[in-house]
């Protein structure tokens, strides 16, 4: 009973796989033909599409990656770089909405898991356009982190050119204030040991102030240098007591002490700008880029594999349609029936 059992199944197969091929046999034609169709209009449409270019930012490895990503994809950056690139003229879009979708086309943001870079990849027409625009994420990127503040670094040089802003202001209020003439003439007075004194005391206290002045020893320096300098004002106002037979001590000393305080501003604005070019420096080797070239070689678009894959997409298309179009055949039902009733008879009239 067994080895009859098997020797019907493998013989159900059998039919069953010439069933199989009885069905593409009799669509041949379609089956043939329409991939053809398919490849050839496919080969008509690729190669009326235009030549795409690709040019690449490349973003060193860095911990900073994830704010890096974040930034190049941020609405706000990308809508700036949008309306100064004039994108929507450029795409043939209308519409803000039309014009972010094709820019998310054709600006891609991937980290590169070969060698660990965050790639900035721009698709165009023009290689030139491209390339400009993969630059311009670039610098977007680098302004962004400082504007917005996203790392460590950027709001040390915030907080520095910050400072420095006040420290330009109130030195041009002392700059002024030692132009008018009555000062002017007293300050002119002043002996050149006078001077180089006064300067560089308001330089040692500069100094000091960006150190930070707020550990005890760096308080009592300062004190110090403020004792320093109330006494080298004595000094100058007696020396100047000796030189003129005027009696206006008090604009002797509001004389030294503006000298002073623009000598200081002044000390402290060079300072700060030394540490905002280290700075600077700092940033620039926080993040590392290598600017986009213009591609010369086309990326797009890939016709061969348009045309293999619609011809392998038609082909898939029409095998499924035989077989679908085969199993609604009327007179195959009809078959089936006529078969699975003859057996029904038969099993009937057996003993």
């Amino acid at each position: 009973m067994t080895a009859e059992t098997t020797t019907v199944n493998v013989q159900d197969d059998e039919i069953s796989l010439l069933d199989l091929v009885l069905v593409l046999a009799k669509h041949k034609k379609m089956i043939i033909g329409l991939p053809i169709i398919a490849a050839l209009v496919a080969a008509a449409v690729s190669f009326t599409l235009p030549n795409e270019y690709t040019a690449t930012l490349k973003i060193a490895p860095s911990k900073n990656a994830a704010v890096y990503n974040w930034v190049l994809t941020n609405d706000q950056v990308l809508e700036e770089i949008s309306k100064e690139f004039k994108l929507a003229e450029h795409y043939g879009t209308k519409g803000r909405k039309a014009t972010r979708k094709e820019m998310a086309k054709q600006v891609k943001v991937a980290l590169n898991a070969k060698d660990g870079f965050l790639d900035v990849n721009v698709s165009d027409e023009s290689p030139e356009f491209a390339a400009k625009l993969a630059n311009r994420m670039g610098g977007a990127l680098q302004s962004n982190l400082y504007t917005m503040r996203l790392l460590d670094i950027s709001k040390g040089r915030y907080d520095l050119e910050l400072r420095r802003d006040i420290a330009a202001k109130n030195k041009a209020k002392f700059d002024t204030l030692i132009t008018q003439p009555e000062m002017a003439r007293t300050i002119e007075l002043l002996s050149p040991a006078d001077r180089y004194g006064i300067t560089s005391l308001a330089a040692i206290q500069a100094e000091s102030t960006l150190q930070g002045g707020v550990s005890d020893l760096m308080q009592n320096e300062l004190v110090r240098m403020q004792d320093q300098l109330a006494s080298l004002q004595r000094l100058v106002v007696d020396g100047m007591k000796k030189q003129s037979s005027a009696t206006n001590t008090g604009l002797w000393i509001a004389s030294v002490d503006a000298l002073q305080q623009q000598a200081y501003w002044d000390a402290l604005i060079e300072r700060l700008d030394h540490r905002i070019d280290l700075i600077k420096k700092q940033e620039r080797d926080e993040l590392k880029m290598t600017v986009a070239e213009v591609p010369d070689e086309k990326s797009g678009p890939k016709r061969a594999l348009i045309i293999l894959l619609s011809a392998f997409a038609a082909s898939f298309g029409a095998i499924l349609w035989s077989f679908i179009s085969e199993a609604f055949n009327p007179s195959r039902k009809n078959e089936n029936n006529n078969a699975l009733i003859a057996k029904i008879v038969a099993a009937w009239r057996a003993k």
